[in-house]
This record gives structure tokens, sequence and C-alpha cells, in this order.
């Protein structure tokens, strides 16, 4: 699946010309480079983001990326596409109260493989702290092969 993943990367993105009269008139071209079109599940700069996350899991043997974010939050789907593109399980730390149904970013995290797990607003600040850190990963030695993505 990695490989239909990089062949499906269109990178270098493309740069597309913005037609408008009023730059045009004053002699000025603009280009507007499209990152959103690298790929359609990791578009833009969360494909530049993760693949150094990705790197390094697969250079320290992890089998799991951790990652925190909101319940719309684009990072959380593009890291729960790239952990089932790569073979990796992942968590996403979610900012706020679980609501069912779920919205269509968290389900598509999910239908990729993504454990969803909350924190309240308060314990959400404090996430880097060690006691919120334990809490959020897995136990044993799912815990030391954990890769976190800030």
């Amino acid at each position: 699946m990695e490989d239909r993943l990089i062949t499906e990367l269109c990178l270098p993105s493309p740069l597309v010309e913005i037609d408008d009269e009023r730059s045009a008139a004053a002699g000025v071209q603009v280009l507007l480079k499209r990152d959103d079109l690298i790929h359609p599940e990791i578009p833009g700069n969360k494909w530049r983001k993760l693949k150094y996350n990705i790197a390094t899991a697969r250079e320290q043997g992890s089998e799991t990326l951790l990652t925190f974010g909101g319940a719309y939050s684009n990072h959380i789907r593009a890291t729960a596409a790239v952990g089932s593109y790569f073979g990796f399980s992942t968590i996403g730390v979610i900012r706020g109260e679980e609501h069912l149904p779920l919205n269509a970013s968290l389900q598509y995290a999910v239908s990729r493989g993504m454990q969803l797990t909350y924190l309240d607003r308060a314990t959400y600040r404090a996430k880097m702290s060690d006691a919120v850190m334990e809490a959020a990963q897995p136990s044993g030695q799912e815990r030391r092969e954990t890769v976190r993505n800030r």
C-alpha cells in the first residue's frame, strides 16, 4: 500500500497561474503553489510534516504514531491516512469531549484505523506533561514504540 501512496503523490506540487486583470495590468504574474493537490488524503503541509515523522518512526522501529488535534483537524485525518498507508497504528488525542455520531473528520480517521481518545480542554492545554502523555499512550511495550507527532 505504501508504494501506491508514493506513486500517487503529486510532487512537486503544481503551480497554477492566477489570471487577474489587476495584476496583469501591473505587469505582475501571480503563481499559486497548489499543495492541496499533493494527495487527496494527505494534502499540502500535512505530507511535508508527516514524511519526517514516518522516517523517524521507521528508524526507531516504532509501530504507532500518536498525534493531537481538534475534532475537525485535517492533521488527524492525514495522520490516520499515513498510518494506514505505511502500516502504523495511530492514536488521535482529540481536544474536547466525544460527541456521537462522529463528525466526518473523525469518522474518516476511525475508518483508517485510528484509535481516538479525548481530553477536556484544561487537560489538553497540558498535553505535553508526562502525566498526560502517559495516560494518552498505549501501555507496556507499545508505549516505547510510539512516536509523538507535535
